[in-house]
């Protein structure tokens, strides 16, 4: 899915904020949740990494497209 989409549903929305702060927490804990979907979805600054630098990029992303090669 779309940079964005945590919960993996296809869309940037409000139902992805807890994903994401569950992404925030580590890799492991979020794909315990959400098995079949990509970590990095979290990673809105694309950086490469989820990490506190990517929360407001992420609210930026609410409810628009947000791409890597957007922010580039």
């Amino acid at each position: 899915g779309p940079v964005g989409d945590v919960n993996c549903d296809g869309v940037v929305d409000f139902f992805d904020i807890d994903p994401f702060v569950l992404a925030l927490g580590g890799e492991s804990a979020y794909l315990a949740e959400f098995p079949d979907c990509w970590w990095l979805s979290a990673d809105a600054d694309c950086s490469g990494w989820v990490d506190f630098f990517d929360i407001d990029p992420f609210v930026e992303c609410l409810g628009s497209e947000c791409t890597c090669g957007a922010r580039q």
